[in-house]
């Protein structure tokens, strides 16, 4: 059997990429609407995001993959036919994917032709009809979850996260596949049995803020124990995070280290069957990176998990306050059914009334003594801070904004600075 050309999508706007002739020509999908630029094909597997579409119906938040037969289509004009080909293996929106498991290829065709325009033109829907049959009919069993769409954010909130937890676990331990270099089965059956075992994390929003900003210049982090708030965990930011949208991550030990995991929220915007299909068998989060590290490896600022290793940092220097959460009525009844003792979930707030130094002596990388006219806001930054045995070794402490001049000297115009507190708060514009 040969084997698949792997998958290539525009770099310029993250749209898929069809093929025409042989050799192959990469070219944008014809529906596809764009600013007329040319392909830039790299491969998916390179991409956070991908702008993918289901291949049946158009839908914009296409689910899962699936391998069919290798459908192509010959476009006859003036100029002699072109061979268009569609590929063996098709994207799947959550509905489309409800209607094939029920064996409604029919209601499949309808949801094409109402997006085409052409339920009213029974030669144009046959034409779909047969497309559609040329790869379900050759369908191979499986399917794997696309982790590359940028779904609408869902709300998870503290009194959810043990359902979360166990949803996702129970995906891992399943028989859907997740794509090529994301996990092993190994992998999938240690961070199942990671999470079951987990602390839970809800981080509040003032926190949330905090770590991401702290997350665009985290410098590079070399991974130790001690770094971590548990040995194994899952955290939940209240919003997604960096230009990512990363909303969740987990830590797992494993045998030679740990399983750092990142995830994106799944299913916004759905309804009825098709989301409860979606939450059935997957749940809430779907994961976009895991990654293997051992003790003492460096993870560099820019890594998807820079805004876990912000949270750590956060949390190790003593920025959060820590405190309990009441769990959802149902998951508690739940547990209680299963006979598991109900997890208790912590929620992680920006520590108030923190003893930091004066706003107005403190001194930032660089300054020399001089003295200021006025006072200025320097932006919040990492430094490295000696810890450990003769305070040989270094870790990262995040240093909040604060003013750097005299106390009676003005504050200097056109400065903006984030101001984060243990209370909800709004960015401040000085001038």
């Amino acid at each position: 059997m040969t084997a698949r050309r792997e998958e290539m999508a525009c770099q310029t706007c993250l749209a898929p990429l069809n093929t025409l002739g042989a050799p192959p020509t990469y070219v944008h999908p014809i529906h596809l609407a764009t600013d007329g630029h040319e392909p830039v094909p790299v491969p998916v597997s390179q991409l956070d995001t991908v702008r993918r579409t289901c291949d049946f119906c158009g839908d914009p938040y296409p689910t899962w993959t699936l391998v069919g037969g290798d459908v192509a289509a010959v476009a006859i004009g003036t100029a002699g036919g072109v061979v268009q080909n569609f590929g063996q293996a098709w994207a799947a929106c959550a509905a489309c994917q409800t209607h094939i498991d029920d064996g409604r290829h029919d209601k499949v065709v309808d949801r094409a032709a109402r997006a085409l325009g052409l339920s009213n033109h029974p030669q144009a829907r046959e034409r779909i009809a047969q497309l559609h049959r040329a790869f379900l009919n050759a369908r191979l069993p499986g399917r794997t979850l696309i982790t590359t769409t940028a779904w609408p954010a869902t709300t998870i909130t503290a009194r959810d996260l043990p359902k979360v937890r166990d949803r996702l676990a129970r995906f891992y331990r399943g028989s859907d596949n997740l794509p090529a270099g994301l996990a092993s089965t190994d992998a999938r059956r240690q961070v199942a049995a990671g999470l079951n075992r987990s602390r839970l994390f809800w981080i509040d929003a003032d926190f949330t803020d905090l770590a991401e900003h702290a997350a665009e210049t985290v410098p590079d982090v070399t991974i130790s124990r001690d770094l971590m708030p548990s040995t194994d965990g899952l955290l939940v930011w209240s919003r997604p995070v960096t230009h990512r949208q990363i909303t969740a991550a987990s830590w797992t030990a494993s045998r030679d280290g740990w399983y750092l995991a990142a995830y994106r929220t799944i299913g916004g915007g759905l309804d009825g069957t098709p989301l409860q299909r979606l939450r059935e068998h997957v749940g809430w989060l779907a994961p976009t990176s895991i990654v293997h590290l051992q003790e003492q490896h460096v993870l560099p600022g820019d890594h998807p998990a820079a805004p876990l290793l912000a949270a750590w940092l956060l949390i190790a220097q003593q920025a959060a306050q820590v405190t309990s959460a009441d769990v959802d009525k149902a998951v508690r009844k739940a547990y209680a059914r299963a006979n598991r003792p109900v997890p208790e979930v912590r929620v992680v707030r920006i520590r108030g009334n923190r003893t930091t130094t004066p706003t107005s002596t403190r001194s930032a990388p660089g300054d020399s003594g001089r003295s200021h006219t006025s006072r200025i806001w320097v932006s919040g930054h990492w430094r490295n801070q000696p810890h450990g045995p003769g305070r040989a070794l270094r870790r990262p402490v995040y240093i909040n904004p604060f003013l750097r001049g005299p106390d009676d000297a003005p504050i200097k115009l056109s400065t903006t600075v984030r101001m984060l507190s243990s209370r909800q708060s709004k960015p401040k514009n000085y001038g």
